[in-house]
């Protein structure tokens, strides 16, 4: 009885914290998935399992000593990044190992936090005062920008906000429920968008969404596509409404011109890619060194920023070759899945794994925009990718048996 009441527990408690990316809090001064993560793998594990994730591990192992301790020289970065992203592995491989019912309530949950997180955003646009102290409780720090859902930043919700709309799209089409429900579904993402202050989050879902229309509905995605822009027409007033005064949305919010122009950032970084082809890193340059004197990196008189693109920056690191070297090497296999997924699109068995493969390539996407990425820990990104790689390995054994 106590065993059933534990794991739930602990399987609650870890995916709740690399969800919301939260490492360590002064409430709890052990790392999160140390506390969380190991005594499910230690203790509940499936037994005679063996690691096979052996190659992913040693990808990431590399990526971070090359990064974090080379260009970045930070040794905190490393044991961060290597603490989430093992114990992750170990997670997936030792504890939900062969079964299929864990790893669909891991699902369940993860999405289910990813709701909770959307609903405590919509409530941060009725009561802010009020939401911002429950924020900052459920997340153990400070909040420092609204509205949003569980997370100080409204960036990260960005990622959140991307997997969950995405996801809840793609899986009300490919587990075939009735249009009426994917109608509601689809407006009910385009709402929380339109409430998340998100453009890059509004983009990738759309992205993603649109390649997986073309290749579910085919010809039918013109009638989709016509008949939104119909409803748009039709709602043409109202739309520019939301876009005016002091209203917070996303309409407004690019209406306003908020933020730096994210296109001259990464323009510029390429410039500066073009010009250190080989790697600040390996030329002995500092990203401080290379962007003071760019204008488009300014902040202030002192203060500079980055592209705030995780995988230009990592290539702006560590050059054009072995960044992108290392990039096809995390992304291979979930690729491949993603390409196999795609052919047998519409076979019920590969409903899950679609719906993750499309949530997993928004999410990853939206790195594009951001600075926070796979190659920086983060737990979506992170819980997406191996859940895509294990539910193909759980389908494979399945197949041969």
């Amino acid at each position: 009885m106590f065993k059933k009441f534990l794991i739930p527990l602990l399987m609650f408690l870890y995916l709740y914290t690399l969800t919301f990316n939260i490492f360590m809090t002064n409430l709890i001064r052990i790392p999160s998935p140390i506390a969380f993560a190991l005594p499910l793998v230690f203790l509940f594990r499936q037994k005679d399992y063996k690691f096979i994730y052996i190659r992913e591990t040693f990808v990431f192992l590399i990526t971070a000593m090359l990064l974090h301790l080379f260009a970045l020289e930070s040794v905190k970065a490393f044991s961060v990044f290597m603490i989430i992203t093992v114990s992750c592995s170990l997670y997936f491989n030792y504890f939900i190992g062969e079964s299929k019912e864990r790893l669909k309530l891991s699902i369940r949950i993860f999405f289910a936090l990813l709701v909770l997180s959307a609903l405590i955003m919509v409530a941060n646009h009725v009561e802010p005062a009020k939401i911002i102290v429950l924020r900052s409780l459920l997340v153990g720090e400070p909040v420092q920008q609204s509205p949003s859902g569980i997370t100080p930043w409204i960036f990260s919700f960005g990622f959140q906000i991307a997997a969950l709309t995405t996801f809840a799209v793609v899986a009300s089409a490919v587990y075939k429920r009735a249009i009426l429900f994917q109608a509601i579904v689809f407006t009910s993402a385009l709402t929380l968008l339109l409430l998340g202050m998100n453009r890059s989050a509004f983009l990738v879902f759309a992205l993603a969404v649109g390649l997986f229309w073309l290749l579910y509905f085919r010809f039918k995605t013109v009638l989709i596509i016509g008949s939104l822009l119909c409803i748009a027409v039709v709602l043409k007033s109202e739309i520019a409404a939301l876009s005016t005064g002091r209203q917070q949305n996303i309409l407004a919010k690019n209406s306003n011109k908020i933020n730096e122009n994210r296109s001259s950032l990464t323009i510029e970084n390429l410039k500066i890619i073009e010009d250190y082809p080989l790697g600040i890193a390996f030329s002995g340059k500092t990203w401080n060194q290379v962007a003071i004197h760019n204008p488009a990196f300014r902040i202030g008189e002192t203060g500079l920023v980055t592209s705030h693109n995780g995988y230009l920056m990592f290539i702006t690191y560590l050059g054009i070759v072995i960044g992108s070297l290392l990039l096809f090497l995390i992304y291979q296999n979930v690729f491949k899945i993603f390409i196999k997924v795609i052919k047998g699109l519409k076979d019920p068995d590969n409903a899950l794994l679609a719906a993750l493969c499309f949530s997993l390539m928004a999410i990853s996407v939206n790195s594009c925009f951001h600075n926070e990425s796979l190659l920086a820990g983060s737990g979506p990104i992170l819980f997406l990718y191996f859940s895509v790689l294990h539910l193909s390995k759980i389908q494979s054994n399945e197949a041969l048996v």
